[in-house]
């Protein structure tokens, strides 16, 4: 007579295939996850980087359009207003917009959120040309520390 089933070295390598598997794969879908609500985050500084690209088009790159104007009445500029809209994402504690010769839109993540520590996106323009007149935003290069942890 046959005995049927398995045995306990066989479900033994079976478990220690599947603690393997599970060591490798739950790091991952952390980081995964991670990078897609960063995205958030990310999302976030899109309206502030359209605006400033039309401005830097409709004024020649002028260095305004590196700052905040608080007066409604300014167009084509980054209100203040757009930068709370921007934050107030879930995932998002801060935006603002800084840069002297350049626009720097830096987004914060929010802290103790869904695992966050206050990661920081920063998006810095880089605009063609060095004189005021006639300069476009050329590109935009992405750092910060949600890009240093590979959320980018």
């Amino acid at each position: 007579m046959r005995s049927r089933g398995f045995t306990l070295i066989e479900l033994m390598i079976v478990i220690a295939i599947i603690g393997i598997l599970a060591a490798v794969a739950v790091p991952q879908y952390a980081q995964y996850t991670k990078r897609a609500k960063f995205s958030e985050v990310k999302m976030a500084v899109r309206p502030i980087k359209v605006i400033v690209d039309l401005c830097y088009q409709q004024y020649s790159g002028h260095d305004a359009c590196n700052t905040t104007v608080d007066d409604p009445s300014v167009l084509g500029q980054v209100q203040t207003s757009h930068l709370e809209n921007a934050a107030s994402a879930a995932l998002v504690d801060s935006v603002t917009l800084t840069g002297t010769t350049f626009p720097i839109i830096t987004a914060t993540a929010a802290t103790n959120s869904d695992g966050f520590s206050g990661e920081t996106y920063i998006l810095t323009g880089q605009p063609t040309g060095t004189a005021t007149v006639n300069r476009t935003v050329a590109d935009w290069v992405e750092s910060g520390t949600g890009c240093d942890n590979g959320w980018c």
